[in-house]
């Protein structure tokens, strides 16, 4: 079993036992009490863990070298274990480096962890690096797993980039009982999750957003009900959205929701990869040569569509092909297949909107802004419906070519206050959350318009859509083609329609900030 765990810093007696209990309630298998800012007696700690032997507990006292607030040194911080831990049946968690110093630090810490029964320990022996990658972490482990005492190897690192996860991940596939792997950070959150499919001993969770205890590290509510933690399995299937920035994305509401009402066995999460076309190549390179990842499928945005196509080559379909930009990628083992599902989303997104049928839009003029993935799936679908086009974007020579590319009209970004289209299309990230206060467009250069259409749906109403809807202008979120596409997604990656209502609700109400049923 992979305990989902709770990690509490622990101040007082009382904080510790109601921290404790919200954990519990919340779903956690285990808490872990970090003592290392605690004030009082640690025997204190030592008898209320010995009246609650019936739950499973970790103790940590953190050296402030090792990322924690102890600021004594290491025979104190020992002593304090030995206190705080001895004879309750608790996990007891210490750093690799200081066991090795001496064989009385070591005589130590194991009657700390002894077990009551006599019969071995709970010893978690761990290496952290709050900065780097940590060096020779395959090496550190194996010296772990060979001590006599028989300890879990416990090592955390900051992953500066995603493609430096992987580390952890190979670590848990190949000592899932005997280990806990956390890459930290933002780059890392995926390994908090896969630490149960691949049945690491535990992961870690915070109470709640404000109370974290290390980099990255995700709410027991997040882990529980966004990402399925109950469900997770060495079978489930994996997908996520991959782009820079991603944590806005409600794609993981959307799909986790979708796969739950589905019972499909399949978990997906957001994927920041940093960088250009060639870190992205890194990252998928290192997902397909991985096949116990099971990985199903990615969804594609901001900045990676259009270098997504060419990693996926011969197998990208026809229509991303004369895009020349796919938002999904479906795996079948080695076999990997690119599709663009936002061209159909956005024209009948505007379609619905303006109340007519698809093919009657060619009556109109649009001016839209933007020249990245998913301009070019809109400019496609308003090229085959035979629609008059201004584009607008900040790199001349990049807006001249994607506009002779279609056959639209090139402006200057200096102009776009002098638009004439009746349709504003916005398809740049300005306005994006959380810079929920910025517009691609002055208020005065959207007067006259039939119809401004913001690609954006989170915030669910961005700057420019209110302020179309102070000029009186019919306004259009992103969350309707947003749940268009991702539904053809979720067709391509499970055979299976989902239930757009169903996942509209579930996204709305994440953004409105209301609580999970």
């Amino acid at each position: 079993m992979t305990l989902l765990v709770a990690s509490i810093a622990v101040e007082s007696l009382a904080d510790a036992e109601r921290q404790a209990n919200r954990a519990f309630a919340a779903g956690a298998d285990a808490v872990e009490l970090r003592i290392d800012g605690f004030d009082g007696d640690p025997n204190l700690i030592r008898e209320f863990l010995t009246a609650h032997r019936d739950r499973t507990w970790i103790v940590t006292c953190r050296s402030a070298a090792e990322g924690g607030r102890f600021q004594g040194d290491t025979m104190e911080r020992v002593s304090r274990l030995l206190a705080a831990a001895r004879s309750t049946d608790a996990y007891v968690d210490f750093e690799y480096a200081d066991w090795r110093r001496s064989s009385n630090i070591r005589q130590k810490i194991l009657l700390a962890a002894a077990r009551p029964s006599g019969h071995g320990y709970r010893l978690i022996l761990s290496a952290h690096d709050f900065q780097n990658p940590i060096r020779n972490g395959a090496g550190q482990i194996a010296e772990i797993l060979g001590d006599p005492a028989q300890p879990v190897a416990k090592l955390a690192y900051q992953a500066p980039h995603i493609n430096d996860s992987f580390a952890a991940i190979d670590w848990m596939r190949e000592h899932g009982p005997r280990v806990m792997a956390i890459a930290m950070g933002e780059d890392g959150l995926w390994t908090r999750i896969l630490a149960k499919k691949f049945g690491a001993v535990g992961s870690f969770a915070s109470l709640d957003e404000h109370s974290a205890t290390a980099s990255g590290q995700l709410t027991l509510d997040d882990m529980i009900h966004r990402y399925r933690w109950p469900d997770l399995n060495r079978e489930t299937r994996v997908y996520g959205v991959i782009g820079d920035p991603v944590a806005h994305s409600m794609s993981p509401i959307l799909f986790n929701t979708w796969f739950a009402e589905a019972g499909v066995n399949a978990v997906y999460f957001p994927l920041r990869v940093r960088g250009g076309e060639l870190e992205l190549n890194g990252f998928l390179d290192a997902c397909r040569d991985r096949s116990f990842l099971d990985i199903g499928g990615f969804s594609v945005t901001i900045p990676h569509k259009e270098h997504v196509l060419r990693w996926a080559g011969g197998g990208a379909e026809s229509m991303a092909r004369w895009i020349g930009a796919a938002n999904t990628l479906v795996f079948n083992g080695t076999k990997v297949r690119a599709f663009n599902t936002d061209c159909y989303a956005a024209t009948a997104s505007l379609a619905e909107a303006i109340g007519c049928p698809p093919r009657d839009l060619h009556d109109l003029t649009f001016d839209v802004l933007g020249t990245g993935g998913a301009a070019r799936a809109m400019l496609y679908g308003l090229r085959e419906l035979g629609c008059r086009v201004h584009l607008f974007g900040r790199s001349p020579d990049k807006t001249r070519a994607l506009a002779g590319e279609f056959g639209f009209e090139a402006v200057p970004w200096a102009n776009r206050g002098s638009r004439t289209g009746q349709v504003l299309i916005n398809s740049t990230s300005v306005g994006l959350w959380p810079q929920v206060e910025d517009s691609p467009m002055p208020v005065e250069a959207i007067q006259g318009c039939r119809l401004v259409f913001d690609l954006i749906y989170r915030p669910l109403r961005t700057r420019l859509l209110r302020d179309a809807e102070a000029c009186g202008i019919p306004t259009l979120s992103g969350l309707n083609m947003f749940l268009r596409q991702a539904a053809m997604q979720f067709e391509l990656w499970t055979g299976r329609a989902p239930d757009v209502e169903s996942g509209r609700r579930s996204v709305t109400a994440e953004l409105l900030g209301q609580p999970r049923r």
